[in-house]
């Protein structure tokens, strides 16, 4: 009779431990729908820091980047002498400020911050790409984490690596990316998200709202 308990209790045991293990991930099913939500996003706003190194220098600055639809300003400030960039523009046209309020125009963001820094940054890739969405074109090479979110990216001859996601309510945005190319390495490190934006970040001209200050919390 003893031996008969134990037997039960041990299925018992055993039906419990199937039971608490959850159902796997249909990785390409989550990928889909994750993309989907991010795709709809037009209106935020991140803070957080930039790393660029290149074979010549190893260059941080704090980043502040407000994107609405297509227009966008992104401000760094820390590595640019004793000042700091401010890059805002759309798909027609670039404004860089420098931090003697230097004025430059063009058409291509990426060339401006070469010309005026000698620095390579995929401005135009990275607002998809922080995101942790491909930027539109043709992609090389992708992968998936267990969660169907992107782990990495083969694109525009650059490679993208997704070390980690932060928890914004229930949505899961990048905290932290890796962007390498032959040229340079560029490190972002994510502290904070704004979506649903309500209130003025840029000015009169080209207003873009601000979100709400909502926390994000680092998830897996």
């Amino acid at each position: 009779m003893i031996r008969s308990f134990f037997l039960l209790l041990l299925g018992l045991l055993s039906g419990c431990a199937t039971i608490s293990h959850p159902p796997s991930v249909d990785k390409q099913l989550a990928w889909q729908q994750h993309q989907q939500r991010l795709s709809a996003l037009t209106q935020w706003r991140l803070t957080g820091r930039i790393g660029i190194q290149t074979a010549k220098e190893s260059l941080t600055a704090s980043l502040d980047w407000s994107q609405q639809q297509e227009h966008y300003e992104i401000n760094m400030a820390g590595p640019f002498g004793s000042g700091s960039l401010r890059l805002s523009g759309d798909n027609q046209q670039v404004e860089l400020v420098t931090s003697k309020d230097e004025q430059l125009f063009a058409t291509d963001p990426e060339q401006l911050i070469y010309q005026q820094t000698g620095l390579r940054i995929p401005v135009a890739a990275l607002r998809y790409w922080v995101l942790g969405l491909p930027a539109p074109g043709q992609i090389t090479g992708q992968t998936l984490d267990a969660f169907g979110r992107l782990a990495s990216l083969k694109q525009q001859n650059w490679e993208i690596y997704f070390r980690r996601y932060m928890q914004h309510d229930d949505l899961a945005l990048p905290a932290k990316v890796f962007v390498n190319n032959h040229h340079a390495k560029v490190r972002l490190v994510i502290k904070r998200w704004e979506l649903q934006p309500v209130e003025t970040v840029f000015g009169s001209e080209g207003a873009i709202p601000s979100a709400r200050l909502a926390g994000a919390t680092t998830g897996h």
